[in-house]
């Protein structure tokens, strides 16, 4: 990693104005340091700073910098002992930040001395203070925070609000806006000074500002962007790719956008020259830099470099892959000799679909996408809810791995111009996993959906089903009723069926006769009678269930109303002593009751049958081993309802 190390000319052994050559050393930038020393240490700041690699000193004396309006400094070390005179001290630093040119002040106070001072502090515009003793690596670092910042501070000419505001350091733009107080201040400053922490974050881990505030008002005085929810969560492999992750660990940032030839880049520390060159030499291209919370960026970068490393890990996994899933073949299917050839003839292909499958099982995935684009096909698992890519076979197998699909799932191989849905069955080990086929032809070809139905996934009971204890207390009561209608609603993939399964599993006992029509059905439950819908065959939920009034039912499962026939029987069976489930897409529950009405159930029928209507979505949980505290922004606050509790 390159490392930039400043060339200073200093001017005097009382205060030293420094020049900092640019890393091209062609030009130099205007950039003075100043040190105001007391009672002989004048050698022994020179000696520290040359420590810290800033050397090749020159002098001119305290009253000139002092008194002469020529002669300007941008930062100025101020050092107080014991011998010194506080009142001088004050006067001397009070003058000089008052100057036109405003520089940055940073007081190195010795131990023996603070009480002098401590009187005083508030009086005085400081930037930063520095309880000595300090080692050179420390001094070195904050001094050249303050010398980056200079650079980073360029306002365009005639914005002297920007300016200004950027001559301001973060703890007394936090002190002006009383978000902080100055002996909160005092206090981080001292404990800055033994941690060599940035301010930011030593106010933030004593709590006297949290994470959202510390980004607002870095992004006002430094007039740097802050990363948005939406940069996070849409930022394109192919770009977080382009920071080596060992880089972006060290460094802890992530690569968000890339327009042209800049690379949009969240980080903690915007003022680091050398990682900014760093990324800037690797990429070779324009760096813009936006703040991030530690949390922020750390998350996201290992989300993202997590899915580039299950890519890489996915296509290394096709040449070798053995075949270690079991297709599970039905009784109705009657695959053909010539397709079951055609099928074990691509050994290449048999090993993507396998590798597909095991590899979204094993994620813990929803769903899977094989996408045919114009140049190339895409795979997508649907994880926690969002999409990630996984993969991208060889264009030229998008055919191939389809009519493989098809024929495990016993679909028409030759019909590529019509949708068509059908279903299989996997074996991994003893997980025996349901797979739903979806196929459309789209204009590059046809695009396939499996949804994973893992039998594992429906086996939970009503209590870990996520409720309050309230909606708990009440879910638990109408499901144990003898009688009545409970309807779950939500948009597909919300875990409406597995509510249903785990309804039923606590309400099952040998004295009652439950069963089931579903398409299809998904989960196979001990003492439940099961009926698969096969349209094909014309056994539909309507057909089903008027047989099943006569099989002396006691509860009833219907997989989902979606006409006004089944919506009918549903509704007479609740109100002849059946005890009656099931689900409808909708996004509300009053919603549901507007669908039911719809589709030709009389409002005066549906007031007496149904008992409970339950709306959900499925939520993201928190990992409980790297969950960490997090103040949501006030516009998510305000949403939820939420206090927000200062620290």
């Amino acid at each position: 990693m390159p490392t930039i190390k400043p060339s200073l000319t200093v001017v005097s052994s009382e205060f030293g104005v420094t020049m900092r050559s640019k890393p091209d050393n062609k030009t130099a930038e205007a950039v003075r340091l100043s040190i105001s020393t007391y009672g002989g240490r004048g050698k022994w700041i020179n000696n520290l700073l040359a420590g810290a690699g800033l050397n090749d000193f020159v002098t001119v004396t305290e009253d000139e910098l002092c008194a002469a309006a020529h002669t300007s400094a941008d930062i100025v070390l101020a050092v107080l002992d014991s011998t010194d005179d506080p009142q001088r001290f004050v006067a001397d630093v009070t003058a000089i930040k008052a100057k036109q040119y405003s520089p940055f002040v940073i007081a190195l106070i010795d131990e023996q001395a603070r009480h002098l001072a401590s009187n005083r502090l508030d009086e005085l515009p400081l930037d930063d203070v520095i309880f000595l003793p300090v080692g050179p690596d420390q001094l070195g670092r904050i001094v050249m925070t303050h010398v980056v910042s200079l650079k980073v501070r360029d306002v365009p000419p005639g914005n002297g609000e920007g300016a200004q505001r950027m001559h301001r350091s973060l703890g007394e733009i936090l002190v002006s806006h009383r978000i902080i107080t100055p002996q909160q201040l005092r206090k981080a400053l001292a404990y800055q000074a033994d941690t060599g922490d940035r301010l930011g974050d030593v106010l933030v881990s004593l709590g006297y500002i949290n994470e959202e505030q510390k980004l607002h008002f870095l992004s006002g005085q430094l007039n740097v962007d802050i990363a948005t929810l939406k940069q996070y969560a849409s930022a394109d492999l192919n770009v977080v790719a382009l920071i080596p992750q060992q880089v972006a660990e060290q460094i802890n940032c992530v690569a968000l956008e890339k327009n042209g030839d800049v690379l949009t880049v969240a980080m903690e520390d915007v003022l680091n020259l050398e990682h900014l060159d760093a990324i800037r030499d690797l990429t070779d291209m324009t760096i813009k830099a936006v703040l991030g919370t530690k949390e922020d960026i750390r998350t996201t970068r290992d989300r993202y470099y997590r899915d580039i490393a299950s890519q890489r890990d996915a296509s290394s996994l096709v040449a070798d892959l053995s075949e270690d899933l079991e297709y599970v073949q039905r009784e109705s299917e009657d695959i053909s000799t010539e397709e079951a050839a055609a099928a074990g003839a691509e050994r290449g292909i048999v090993k993507i679909v396998n590798m597909l499958i095991s590899n979204a099982v094993r994620e813990g995935a929803s769903d899977i996408h094989i996408e045919p684009m114009e140049h190339e096909l895409i795979v997508r698992n649907r994880v926690d809810g969002s999409l990630r890519r996984v993969f991208s076979p060889p264009r030229a197998s998008h055919q191939a791995i389809v009519t493989r699909i098809k024929i495990l799932a016993d679909l028409d191989i030759a019909e590529r111009r019509l949708p068509q849905d059908g279903r299989m069955v996997v074996r991994m080990g003893q997980r025996e996993i349901d797979i739903r086929v979806s196929i459309l032809p789209t204009v590059f070809g046809e695009k396939v959906v499996l949804r994973v139905l893992d039998k594992e996934v429906f086996e939970k009971s009503v209590s870990g089903l996520g409720f309050t204890s309230r909606d708990l207390a009440v879910f638990r009561r109408n499901i144990s009723k003898p009688y009545g209608m409970i309807v779950v609603t939500g948009p597909t993939g919300s875990g409406k069926s597995t509510t249903l399964y785990s309804a039923i599993q606590n309400v099952k006992n040998v004295a009652k006769n439950i069963v089931t029509v579903e398409d299809p059905v998904e989960f196979h439950m001990d003492g439940v009678l099961q009926v698969n819908v096969n349209r094909k065959i014309g056994l539909t939920f309507a057909s089903a269930l008027r047989s099943i009034l006569r099989q002396d039912p006691d509860i009833v499962l219907i997989g989902e109303i979606r006409d006004g026939e089944t919506a009918d029987i549903a509704v007479k069976m609740s109100m002849t002593g059946h005890l009656v489930f099931s689900t409808l897409h909708t996004n509300d529950a009053a919603a549901s009751i507007a669908r039911l009405i719809d589709i030709g159930v009389p409002p005066l029928l549906l007031a007496s049958s149904m008992s409970l209507i339950v709306a959900q979505r499925l939520v993201r949980k928190v990992c409980p081993k790297c969950k960490v505290e997090y103040s949501p922004p006030a516009e998510l606050r305000e949403q939820l309802h939420l206090k927000h509790h200062k620290p």
